[in-house]
């Protein structure tokens, strides 16, 4: 339903309910106020009744003392007793009592209580219960209403005549005059009813009503109204009518009936008022009221109706445009909305949606191109390394095993160019990392310049390259390692007062007659470059069968021997680089990195060890020793937090979780000081053992960091799989982040990413304030690297960052 109608009816509803209310009270003000004015008048009426019988009894009195008298001059005639000339008197002028007082009887009782005389003759003698009501033994009158079976005012007063009582005289008026008075006077009808309803009901049953104005109209309304009368209460408190008083309608009149108790004992009245006017005017009032209402309801709706047109329209266009934002179709929903402005009424609040949906849509527009721009840059930097633009390992090894294949499959032959660069850490400690990138730049770019389309160059990492040459003989190879080695020695970079040179060793491999895999090549390839750098710097070496295994079998037993000392006479040393939060300057807790100290007192990094350790078995034996000394360490040091690293053979590692526990159990050390970091590459290889794992450490109490993230194989695809707490940002993408907006928008987009998937995002390699201020505008939580603290032997306390002027080499952030 539309929104406007939804108003409509809304608006409807509220009115039709007030105006209903506001009927209803007026209606019953409107009663209230009948009520209050037929009481009033219904009290006015009793006394006016009360007061026409009364003023016929104070006649009736009057007319006592002059009824003797009627008649002759008692000095004319003989003396008469008082008998005869009241007769006598009644004879001769008692047509004047009817016709002037409406006298209907007189009666004369003696003193001993006899009845003596009864006027006119043909009136019927009172009762022997009448007379005794009317005969009494005082001086006084008596005051009597009888219906017997006319309704008739009765006065008994003594006599005295010739100074002595004469008995008791009686005079019996109708009660015709008074109610035909009482009609004239107050426009109200009144029946006069002698017995009570045994019910207690408020007319008789069966009605007898002696004495009745206008019975042809009277009578018609009390018997329409009996039922309610005989249910109505018999007294009505606080007014001086008898009972609460009955409305009713008949023949399109309206009549109150109410009753009037005590006239007489056993005789009381019913008055009939007729207030047709006056419920019409309630009527009246009730209707106008409704209809003002009804009125009131039908411009409000009209009005809002006319009003709500615009609104809803534009509020339609918006909710008809908004769906093509989900499309990306930014200009056509730009089009779609409605204008802004422009009107004669000010701006409301569909404009302000209108306004916001704008902004959104430019907002989603800008979203969406920098999106675009960052996938676009991921995919670029699934393939490529961002420092060279070259090939990485991943693009690298999906190419070299295209090329093996179709040398294998045709009998082509090919040559696999491994170089490596003498002397480069001796650029980077001498001018730091920033000028061993640009060396690596310039590396890349001459070798660029010798390859052909057809040839796959890579760098595979640190001062490591790789050329493929898809169909070469070996002369062809040898040639084009001379070339290699000549252009590198051309390079020349001036700084700080020094000319940095290198030269490159170069190992080359043959395929497919030295291997039948990418990696046994560049193994075979990798073998050959460590014997030419035996012969000296600048030198190249063709891979020969014999060497390899010599090599490899020496360099095996030769670490295996040092790595087994070393877990002996504990030679393996942790050393602790700070992780600072950004926001705070403060420590948020120390990376444990594994050191070997030689015989000799050097220090070996894990570069030279771990492989060997991973291909002879001891690496379990390894994680397991680092884990044991970080909880020890813990169980020290109650300030500390520490991330220690896991090899890649720790997923298949059953006794890691239970060691973890017993560890922590054992040295009391809360688990969530205790994060544990595997490398994306490590992860990634065998996905379903590495979530288990981090599933398990999680369960435990502890954090899991994913290592190295955007170096491995599917940094974006697999971050939602694995169940990790924190997400380190590889060194790649923070060298020159201060400088190169690409990778500002990569570290962007993970950072946005990890924080929506509520994972905590640390940089690695932050080598300047100026990185450091750029990953703190980004989002970025934690950063480690030298410019915030280099490895040391131990955990220091104190204020962070500390910018640090020497410079180590890279590998100094390879662990394990």
């Amino acid at each position: 339903m539309s929104l406007r109608w939804q108003a409509l009816i809304a608006l409807s509803l509220v009115l039709l309910v007030v105006n209903g209310a506001l009927a209803v009270m007026a209606y019953r003000h409107s009663t209230a106020q009948f009520d209050l004015q037929q009481s009033g008048v219904r009290d006015n009426q009793v006394r006016q009744l009360r007061g026409l019988l009364g003023r016929n009894y104070e006649e009736m009195t009057r007319l006592v003392s002059v009824v003797p008298l009627l008649g002759p001059d008692g000095a004319a005639g003989p003396v008469q007793d008082f008998g005869s000339r009241l007769r006598r008197g009644l004879e001769t002028e008692g047509a004047l009592l009817g016709l002037e007082w409406d006298v209907r009887s007189v009666f004369w009782i003696t003193p001993d209580g006899r009845l003596s005389l009864v006027w006119p003759a043909d009136v019927s003698a009172p009762g022997a219960e009448l007379l005794t009501a009317l005969t009494r033994k005082d001086d006084a009158a008596t005051q009597l209403l009888a219906c017997q079976p006319e309704c008739l005012q009765f006065l008994a007063a003594p006599v005295l005549w010739e100074g002595k009582s004469s008995g008791t005289l009686v005079l019996g008026r109708s009660l015709a005059d008074a109610l035909l008075a009482f009609n004239v006077l107050t426009g109200a009808e009144v029946a006069v009813f002698t017995a009570t309803n045994a019910r207690g009901g408020a007319v008789p049953a069966p009605p007898r009503f002696p004495a009745m104005t206008h019975p042809s109209r009277t009578a018609p309304i009390i018997r329409a109204l009996a039922p309610d009368l005989a249910a109505a209460p018999t007294r009505n408190p606080g007014t001086a009518a008898g009972g609460q008083p009955v409305l009713g309608e008949l023949g399109g009149q309206w009549f109150e009936v109410f009753r009037v108790d005590g006239l007489a004992p056993g005789v009381s009245a019913l008055v009939v008022d007729e207030v047709t006017a006056e419920r019409q005017a309630i009527q009246w009032t009730t209707r106008n009221s409704i209809m003002l209402g009804l009125g009131g309801l039908a411009l409000s709706g009209s009005l809002l109706f006319w009003l709500a047109q615009s609104s809803v329209g534009r509020l339609r266009r918006i909710a008809a445009a908004l769906p093509l934002l989900a499309e990306n179709r930014y200009a056509e929903l730009r089009a779609n909305l409605p204008p802004v402005g422009g009107r004669l009424t000010p701006a409301d609040e569909l404009d302000r949606l209108s306004e916001t949906a704008q902004a959104l849509t430019d907002r989603m527009e800008m979203l969406q191109r920098d999106r675009e721009e960052a996938e676009t840059r991921l995919v670029w930097l699934a393939d490529h390394d961002p420092l060279t633009r070259l090939y990485n390992r991943r693009r690298f090894n999906d190419d070299f095993g295209r090329v093996l294949n179709q040398a294998q499959r045709f009998g082509h032959r090919g040559a696999l160019l491994f170089l490596d660069l003498d002397q480069f850490k001796d650029v980077n400690d001498l001018s730091g990392h920033q000028v061993g990138d640009v060396m690596l730049q310039r590396v890349a770019d001459e070798l660029s310049k010798l390859t052909h389309p057809s040839d796959i160059l890579a760098r595979l990492g640190g001062d490591e390259f790789s050329l493929v040459v898809p169909e070469c003989t070996d002369a062809a190879a040898l040639a084009c390692a001379e070339r290699i080695q000549a252009a590198v020695r051309s390079i020349q970079i001036r700084e700080h007062g020094r000319v940095h040179r290198v030269t490159a060793s170069i190992g080359i491999a043959l395929f497919p007659d030295q291997g039948q895999e990418p990696q046994e090549i560049l193994a075979n390839a990798d073998l050959a470059m460590f014997q030419a750098k035996e012969k000296g710097r600048g030198r190249w070496h063709l891979f020969a069968a014999a060497d390899q295994a010599r090599e490899q079998a020496d360099a095996r037993v030769t670490w295996r021997d040092k790595i087994t000392e070393g877990l002996r006479d504990e030679r393996f040393e942790l050393h602790f680089q700070p992780i600072v939060t950004i926001a705070t300057g403060t420590i948020d807790h120390w990376e444990a990195l594994l050191r070997l100290r030689d015989a000799h007192g050097e220090l070996v990094y894990p570069d030279r060890f771990i492989p060997v350790a991973e291909k002879t078995g001891q690496i379990q034996a390894i994680d397991h020793w680092v884990m044991a000394h970080a909880v020890g360490i813990l169980g020290r040091d109650p300030r500390l937090r520490l991330a220690v690293n896991l090899s890649g053979s720790a997923m298949d590692d059953p006794s890691l979780l239970p060691d973890i526990e017993r560890m922590l159990q054992e040295h009391r050390v809360a688990p969530t000081r205790l994060t544990f970091e595997v490398t994306e590459t490590a992860a990634v290889a065998s996905i379903a053992r590495a979530t288990e794992l981090m599933q398990g450490i999680q369960r435990l109490g502890c954090r899991f960091a994913l290592d190295d993230f955007g170096s491995g194989y599917a940094s974006y695809a697999y971050l939602r799989r694995l169940p990790v707490d924190d997400v380190k940002i590889d060194g790649a993408f923070i060298r020159d982040l201060a400088t190169n907006r690409e990778d500002r928008i990569f570290v962007k987009a993970i950072t946005d990413m990890s924080h929506g998937m509520g994972k905590q995002v640390t940089a690695e390699f932050v080598e300047s304030a100026a990185i450091y201020t750029v990953l703190g505008e980004l989002g970025v939580d934690c950063a480690q690297g030298y410019y915030l603290g280099r490895p040391t032997a131990t955990a220091e306390h104190g204020p962070w960052p500390r910018p640090v002027a020497r410079r180590e080499r890279v590998e100094d952030n390879f662990n394990v």
